[in-house]
């Protein structure tokens, strides 16, 4: 593209489409926000309507549409941290990006601290947050060791040591 997609008409169809009682718990939740922020430090960019990491759907196509339409704050779909740190082959084809997809956060999959530190070191000139993924239920995760199944008491020094 060569111009950043237009989000004002689309936060008013937006506003528009959330009705008064939505625009309520919107404020009530702006304001308890407000609050939080005040006392903890502040992002540097709005963070309001927040696209979540998803498999086989947060590409860069995807989230450049959902930035069209108001999303402030995207997140890149999963990537494997060893094969990101040590593959340029899949770097460029599982992570794509451009001038218009910031802020950006990289999602990834990892179980080791230095792998981890390696791709998140590549990933940093092209996003604004590096994000570990805790949260991944599928059995491929559980295969691989991480996502949801590194939750467990057994790997808490494992994931302190990450972070």
């Amino acid at each position: 593209p060569t111009k950043p997609p237009s989000t004002m008409g689309s936060k008013r169809k937006l506003d528009a489409v959330e009705g008064t009682k939505d625009k309520k718990k919107s404020k009530q939740f702006s304001s308890t926000n407000s609050q939080e922020n005040a006392s903890s430090n502040k992002l540097p960019f709005d963070h309001k309507y927040i696209v979540a990491p998803m498999v086989g759907a947060s590409e860069l196509p995807f989230r450049l549409l959902c930035r069209k339409y108001g999303a402030q704050l995207v997140y890149t779909p999963m990537m494997i941290a060893d094969q990101f740190a040590t593959s340029k082959e899949y770097r460029q084809k599982e992570f794509q990006t451009c001038s218009f997809d910031r802020p950006l956060v990289c999602h990834f999959a990892a179980n080791d601290p230095k792998t981890f530190a390696k791709a998140a070191k590549k990933a940093e000139p092209y996003c604004d947050a590096i994000d570990l993924n805790l949260g991944c239920p599928q059995r491929t995760a559980h295969v691989g060791h991480f996502g949801s199944y590194l939750l467990d008491s057994k790997d808490r020094e494992l994931v302190i040591s990450i972070v």
